[in-house]
């Protein structure tokens, strides 16, 4: 069994890393910890990604609308 975690982001360069390592470390669990990013202006989804979560741009802007594509992309049960 996988979980899968979704975090929708915008401009969270500062604290994106942080938060990814912090989830990875936190469990012996499988875990996939998705970024979904409404449009970022600075190094979010670059250091989501080098953190180790899957870190793509939503389509479209908005905590709904991110969530739900972060939810399509899940592969965790």
């Amino acid at each position: 069994m996988q979980l899968s975690i979704i975090i929708p982001t915008y401009n969270e360069a500062e604290n994106i890393a942080t938060l990814v390592t912090y989830l990875l470390q936190s469990t012996t669990e499988p875990i996939e910890i998705i970024v979904i990013d409404g449009g970022s202006t600075d190094d979010t989804l670059n250091l989501a990604n080098k953190a180790g979560a899957i870190a793509v741009t939503s389509p479209q802007q908005g905590r709904a609308a991110q969530m739900n594509y972060g939810a399509s992309l899940a592969k965790g049960s």
